[in-house]
């Protein structure tokens, strides 16, 4: 048996370009699927006031108007019919029901609706399927995720004894493979010709996706949890102090050798640092998102103050006395770009509630499509919860942060409604203090009696003279400051896009989507492709022409979707 999805573009699904009462087949207009095509709710509405049956069977596919709307993701027709009671748990011809044409058409807001019906979530078709499985094979990241909120058992088995693992595999989709072993699926499991999900992704060619969701979700090829060498609580104290002690190093090392060599070794140094946080602490092999979860970066803001403040307390204090309210204006700097950095990280950026309960999600949602705006615009599929006026999902913090500006790896939180204002703080006192300390350093520098004769003076130095006696006479101090100079080509960039962002009353995320879609709340709406950027083409079916479940039997079917976060 061919994809649902196939069958439906090619048998009898109605195409029209205007439908009135007298166009349409049977006794009083006893079809409103035929204006579901268009998504003509008021038609449908009409038709039914007229005495239409709304589970009436039709088509090729004995197919109920439910039926076509679930297969073409209308959600406000789906809406429509559930409010005249329609039945969403009939099958057609193919032995599909609501919930699984719905799952065919990648639409996620018909799905959650429909999720939140009298409708069992692991109701198989006429094959074994349920909707976790054909989400799986369709690699629908989203429909998957949601399913499983839902309750669907990753462990089922169809006909062939695949379960909703083995299809993920077929995909080759690693965020769905890593989603279902999350949910307690059994990577043990066999199918009816005794293959693992494993041995099946050796057979498809997709061991890369498989080995990656593994390692992306922490555990072993065998599906166990890797061990780590520390707990989570003292990964993260040892993380966040790390470069503390690693910079400490870069620095004495560039004051203990020569330049040409104490600089490569504080680069291997560096390396090292980002090495046992990646591959020994995180255990990770690549750049994920792991990292940016991870207090490292803000670990790396720590130690330069520490270092700052250490040269500014034990070196600039006692030579530059005549610059009492520089040392004051620095301190005071100093002081705030701590304080509002802790703040910054420790504050709750300003998670959005979530429903208390079940009741509670379902009028949300039942409010929303009753309104019209059930989309990614105003519901979070993640959080399930109501999205506020500018609030945004982060991935990184798996959370909806109301009025969500960025997320900060710097500060190792979202910048959103609750502490933009310590971030702004934050950044503007680090520039101010980088600039002092910059200015106190050169006055150092300048009021001491460096000697810059020869016998002073490396003779494989390739700087000035000046410069050779200078950092020959304090390496630390100059390595620090040339680093935290450094951070002034970011910093500043950073803190003038704030203000003038600030200025316009826009936050980082709208003014990415103006420039993306010429306004500021992104495209709301419902479907897998323009969420996540899907779009996809299966060449493989959930079955071939003699109703035995096998991966390798193809089809072409084309996904067209319309929504976006």
């Amino acid at each position: 048996m061919a994809d649902p999805n196939f069958l439906a573009g090619s048998k009898s699904e109605p195409s029209v370009s205007s439908v009135t009462v007298a166009s349409v087949p049977g006794a009083n207009a006893s079809q409103p699927a035929q204006v579901i095509q268009e998504t003509e709710v008021a038609a449908c509405r009409y038709l039914l006031e007229q005495g239409a049956e709304v589970d009436a069977l039709g088509g090729d596919l004995i197919a109920t108007p439910m039926q076509w709307a679930a297969r073409n993701g209308y959600l406000y027709v789906i809406q429509l019919l559930i409010a005249h009671n329609a039945d969403p748990t009939i099958s057609d011809a193919q032995g599909y029901n609501a919930l699984h044409l719905v799952t065919h058409s990648s639409s996620v807001m018909p799905l959650l609706y429909l999720l939140h019906q009298p409708i069992n979530v692991d109701s198989r078709d006429s094959q074994g399927h349920t909707s976790l499985m054909w989400a799986a094979y369709q690699g629908d990241a989203l429909s998957v995720d949601l399913l499983l909120k839902h309750g669907a058992n990753p462990n089922t088995h169809d006909d062939a004894g695949l379960t909703p693992l083995h299809w993920a595999v077929v995909r080759g989709n690693r965020v769905c493979i890593r989603r279902l072993i999350e949910s307690g699926a059994d990577i043990s499991a066999k199918d009816g010709e005794g293959r693992t999900a494993r041995d099946m992704a050796v057979e498809l060619k997709s061991l890369g996706a498989w080995k990656r969701a593994l390692e992306e979700g922490g555990m072993n090829e065998d599906g166990t949890k890797k061990r780590k060498p520390l707990s989570d609580r003292n990964t993260k104290i040892a993380i966040f102090t790390l470069p503390t002690i690693s910079f400490f190093l870069m620095f004495t090392t560039l004051t203990i050798l020569p330049w040409y060599t104490g600089i490569i070794l504080s680069m291997a140094l560096f390396f090292g640092m980002h090495h046992v946080v990646t591959r020994v602490l995180l255990d990770k092999s690549n750049y994920t998102d792991s990292v940016a979860q991870s207090p490292y970066f803000a670990g790396i803001i720590f130690a330069s103050i520490v270092w700052v403040a250490y040269s500014w307390l034990t070196r600039l204090v006692n030579q530059t006395q005549s610059h009492a309210f520089s040392h004051l204006l620095f301190a005071i700097s100093l002081i705030l770009c701590a304080y509002n950095f802790f703040r910054a990280i420790s504050l709750d950026s300003g998670t959005c509630p979530k429903p208390a309960s079940d009741a509670e999600l379902k009028s949300i949602i039942e409010d929303l499509a009753s309104e019209g705006r059930l989309n990614g615009q105003t519901f979070c599929i993640q959080c399930m919860a109501r999205k506020p006026l500018r609030s945004k999902h982060c991935r990184t913090c798996d959370r909806c942060v109301a009025r969500q500006d960025h997320h900060c790896p710097w500060v190792w939180n979202c910048v959103g409604v609750n502490n933009h204002r310590q971030f702004l703080l934050f950044v503007t006192t680090l520039v101010i203090g980088i600039i002092l300390f910059d200015y106190l350093t050169y006055a150092y520098f300048s009021s001491i009696d460096i000697p810059t004769d020869p016998a002073h003076i490396s003779p494989i130095c390739i700087l000035p003279s000046y410069l050779c006696a200078l950092t020959a006479y304090d390496t630390f101090l100059f390595s620090v400051a040339c680093w935290s100079t450094l951070q002034l080509s970011w910093t500043i960039v950073l803190l003038a896009s704030q203000y003038w962002q600030v200025a316009r009353q826009l936050t980082t995320f709208e003014v990415s989507n103006l420039g993306r879609y010429g306004f500021m709340g992104g495209r709301g709406g419902a479907s897998l492709s323009t969420q996540m950027g899907h779009q996809h083409q299966h060449r493989q079916g959930m079955s071939d022409g003699d109703g035995a479940a096998t991966p390798t039997s193809a089809h072409h079917h084309k996904h067209s979707h319309s929504v976006e976060f």
